[in-house]
């Protein structure tokens, strides 16, 4: 059997991954469908694209069972952009909760974090974009990201120039609990799948050690901002000394 399949056909597969899980196709459907599709390949030499065209339309005209019960679709959307949202709220209040000093709020600061916010509301407007194109999220992440830290730089130098002056420790607690729960939610929703992606080809087995990988990678996903936020805790703390 031909193994080797072009990079044209590569990302033709992949792009029908991608709008089978977004009409919430099973797992193992999706992978017979896969399996299937490259053995006509193998056996006419022809490409994804000549044999079935654009993979969006021939996603749509077949007919397969539906997982009704996946929350796929949108869920690792949703997981980072509240994380993002969560570890952004912990470190504008860290330094102050470390130095035992109040958050000290601005306008601009508070406009800078509201991207995030707008970010996460029109979120239903560009999901299905996201999914079918990651660097979408990757962007999202890093507008946020960049509006957090840039939030920083106009942050008050004292409480006369504040508009708002809060208690640190209730964010510092709010922050890390949210961080923690998003992060203890995508591991139950990993650890129910098996992995993140729980396709299967039936040429070849359940192919067990790739849905490790895929398990391990969705774990350390689901855990980054918490161990970074303790890391930058521990930071925060040796340089306050």
């Amino acid at each position: 059997m031909t193994t080797n399949i072009s990079t044209s056909d590569k990302k033709w597969f992949e792009d029908l991954i991608v709008e089978l899980r977004l009409r919430q196709v099973d797992g193992g459907a999706i992978g017979d469908t896969v399996a299937s599709a490259r053995e006509l390949l193998d056996d006419t030499g022809q490409s994804a694209q000549e044999a079935f065209g654009p993979a969006r339309d021939y996603a749509a005209a077949l007919e397969l069972p539906r997982d009704d019960r996946s929350i796929w679709q949108g869920a690792a959307l949703w997981s980072s952009l509240a994380g993002l949202i969560a570890f952004l709220t912990f470190m504008q209040a860290l330094v102050p909760w470390v130095e035992s000093e109040p958050v000290l709020i601005s306008p601009g600061q508070l406009a800078l974090l509201g991207v995030t916010v707008i970010l996460i509301a029109l979120l239903p407007l560009y999901l299905t974009a996201a999914i079918r194109h990651p660097w979408i999220l990757g962007l999202l992440l890093v507008i946020g990201g960049a509006a957090g830290c840039l939030s920083s730089f106009v942050a008050p130098a004292t409480a006369e120039e504040a508009w708002m002056v809060l208690a640190a420790t209730p964010w510092v607690v709010a922050g890390a609990g949210a961080m923690l729960l998003v992060a203890i939610g995508s591991t139950v929703r990993a650890l129910r799948r098996g992995s993140l992606d729980d396709i299967t080809d039936p040429r070849q087995g359940r192919g067990s050690g790739r849905q490790r990988s895929g398990l391990v990678l969705a774990l350390v996903t689901a855990w980054l901002f918490p161990v970074f936020s303790g890391v930058m805790v521990a930071v925060a703390m040796l340089v306050s000394r």
